[in-house]
């Protein structure tokens, strides 16, 4: 069974190209020179020399010619930065494209790109060149290292004439949001229990009632119903035929990843909030691709384009579907620790929405056994719950995970610990995120669509 995510495509999304910029400076450098072609017009004054006026002739005409130069750069270079996809996932290769066309026929000896991106792990900042009635082209590339919501820019091109007289600044305040989803990786074997309600899993087991997975036909058996028949497959095969159907094994699953910042250890990458993220991610993928529905209640902080966050519960409800697997790695992407949920407040807020038969999968790093309480409520409606536990100690933390394990277990509820340096194995290869590049084929002269 294919991989939803693999199923995405996109051809359809598009980022960002800023051309002209928006604002260009000329600021005088040398302020050195003016002072001495005062001086020497002082002596000119004082004591005449043609040494004096050869001076002030030649030194005037290079802060002219000068500022010629650095005019006719401020009006006539064309700057392009092209990035064509606004979002990745970790660890994919970023790429941006840039274009200098100088349409001047003086060159710009050297020009410095100065890029304000705050996405980690990536820069374009630079030094280039390029000729006059030429064009400059080159690629920025990094590792996206890090999920969330970034911008690419503001940025801002430095350019001068040859004696550094005059500097040209071109300023390019756009930015570009890069969404940054969460990897989705191959799971360990999670067994999560299943719920009484029915969804849309297939097993191999035969249903005796109609349900919406129509898996094949069969003859015609005395006792069948009639609105079981398939009237196509019975003209085509001149008796009658009827539809036989798999069983419908679970209910949705709800996934409740616990934020609480003060159960939360480790840093970075190797963190349980990190760890949590990604599990949530694949968890949710592995169901969806299982056709059932799956619904994410993540109770912390929401990160803003700026490094900025604000206190919002997120709460995606159970859908199925490649489109809702994008809303759910969205929600993960900018969702961070913070706020004041205790896992036991964020089980209390979710009780009303786990109706009879669902599945509960809570991942979290809390050995505070006060939490478990609030899962005997759901539990005595037929919801089966399970624990994925993050092992704070492995991350540094503190906590007796032994404990909370053998509290889970005498209760029926299956407990997966998770320690810190698991190995994750994404699901899909990264990619290279950037403009999509075209061949002509020699002899035909077809063009073709080359793959990043």
């Amino acid at each position: 069974m294919g991989n939803p995510l693999e199923k995405d495509s996109r051809s359809g999304i598009l980022g960002y190209v800023t051309e002209q910029a928006l604002q260009a400076t000329v600021e005088f450098k040398a302020r050195w020179l003016i002072g001495l072609l005062l001086g020497l017009l002082v002596l000119q004054l004082i004591i005449p020399s043609r040494t004096w006026t050869f001076l002030l002739l030649g030194l005037g005409g290079l802060l002219a010619a000068g500022y010629w130069w650095a005019r006719q750069l401020a009006d006539h270079l064309v700057l392009t930065r092209a990035q064509h996809y606004g979002w990745a996932h970790v660890g994919d290769l970023l790429e941006e494209r840039f274009s200098v066309e100088n349409q001047s026929w003086l060159p710009a000896i050297w020009l410095e790109i100065k890029d304000h991106s705050d996405l980690p792990g990536y820069q374009a900042s630079t030094v280039r060149s390029v000729d006059g009635q030429r064009v400059t082209q080159w690629r920025s590339e990094g590792i996206c290292r890090q999920r969330g919501l970034f911008t690419l820019g503001p940025w801002q091109a430095q350019v001068g004439d040859p004696l550094g007289l005059f500097t040209v600044t071109l300023a390019h305040p756009e930015t570009q949001s890069v969404l940054v989803y969460p990897p989705v990786v191959h799971l360990p074997t999670l067994r999560l229990p299943r719920g009484a309600a029915t969804g849309a899993g297939r097993t191999s087991r035969r249903a005796l009632d109609i349900t919406p997975n129509a898996s094949g036909t069969r003859t015609y058996a005395p006792g069948d119903s009639i609105n079981r028949i398939h009237w196509r497959r019975t003209a085509h095969m001149d008796t009658l035929m009827v539809k036989t159907f798999d069983l419908e094994p679970s209910g949705d699953l709800w996934i409740i990843l616990d934020l609480d910042e003060r159960v939360q250890a480790g840093e970075a990458e190797e963190s349980t909030e990190e760890y949590g993220v990604i599990l949530a991610a694949s968890l949710s993928n592995q169901t969806l691709n299982e056709h059932r529905a799956v619904g994410l209640a993540a109770y912390g902080t929401q990160a803003t384009a700026g490094d900025t966050s604000e206190p919002l519960p997120t709460l995606v409800m159970p859908q199925k579907g490649t489109a809702h697997q994008w809303r759910i790695l969205q929600a993960l992407a900018t969702v961070r620790a913070g706020g004041n949920w205790p896992l036991d407040r964020v089980l209390a807020e979710m009780d009303r929405n786990l109706g009879q038969g669902m599945t509960l999968a809570v991942i979290t790093p809390s050995c505070d056994p006060a939490w478990v309480a609030s899962l005997l409520p759901p539990m005595r409606r037929g919801v089966a719950p399970s624990v994925i536990l993050l092992d704070p100690v492995s991350f540094g933390g503190e906590g007796n995970p032994e404990a909370l394990t053998a509290l889970l277990a005498d209760l029926g509820v299956p407990v997966h610990r998770i320690s810190s340096g698991m190995a994750f194995r994404p699901v899909f290869d990264h990619e290279r995120i950037g403009r999509p590049e075209y061949r002509v084929l020699p002899g035909t002269g077809r063009v073709i669509l080359v793959e990043p």
